[in-house]
């Protein structure tokens, strides 16, 4: 059986699928979500309406992990009515 990476984010906090992080992408930060702990990197997958190129491959020390209420607050701002 295969034994599941231990990574972790730019603070020394440990990653899982499903976490919420920010990354970056062409100069912009970006939220997404881990999907896949890969040997030597996080696949994360982008928040958000716009899905297009949403998935990235990054090395776990370019993510941070990010709390629960921020997550909820940038959903909040960024939601149209």
């Amino acid at each position: 059986m295969a034994k599941t990476p231990e990574h972790k984010d730019k603070l020394g906090r440990e990653l899982a699928v499903g976490d919420a992080v920010c990354y970056p992408v062409s100069n912009m930060l970006t939220i997404g979500t881990v999907t896949k702990l890969n040997n030597k990197m996080v696949k994360v997958q982008k928040v958000g309406p716009n899905r297009y190129n949403s998935e990235h491959n990054k090395y776990p020390n370019d993510v941070i992990k990010l709390e629960g209420a921020d997550v909820t607050f940038y959903i909040l701002q960024n939601t149209k009515t």
